[in-house]
């Protein structure tokens, strides 16, 4: 996936206020897509905003949405646009799900919000 599209889409996820936004490398792994984007909000609202933003910038990208998950409960949002799948948490369902973790040995890219927050998990 190319470096200008995922750009995109981490700014749609800025545009409102997402946090913790890391980027895995799922493309070594037996798994169907290349790359998992991560990203937090505060609310179950922002939860969604946030995915909107992301599937609207998407479409522009003419980039298809395959499955979405999540959208109503709101403390994981799932986008799957193939190659590229969007996971947007609540930071509590982020902790215990852990992605990160689970695919640690997965190379990440971290993107500093505008408050200077990475992908790391805070300490705890």
């Amino acid at each position: 996936m190319p470096d200008d599209i995922l750009g995109e889409l981490v700014e749609a996820i800025r545009a409102r206020q997402g946090f913790r936004i890391r980027a895995m490398d799922m493309s070594e792994f037996p798994l169907t897509m290349d790359i998992f984007l991560l990203a937090s909000a505060e609310t179950r609202v922002q939860a969604r905003a946030i995915a909107d933003s992301v599937t609207d910038r998407a479409r522009s990208l003419d980039m298809r949405l395959h499955h979405k998950e999540g959208y109503e409960e709101g403390s994981w949002i799932l986008l799957d646009f193939s190659e590229l799948v969007v996971h947007i948490f609540l930071p509590d369902t982020r902790e215990y799900y852990n992605l990160e973790m689970l695919w640690n040995d997965a190379p990440f890219e971290d993107f500093p919000d505008d408050a200077g927050r990475t992908g790391d998990l805070p300490p705890g």
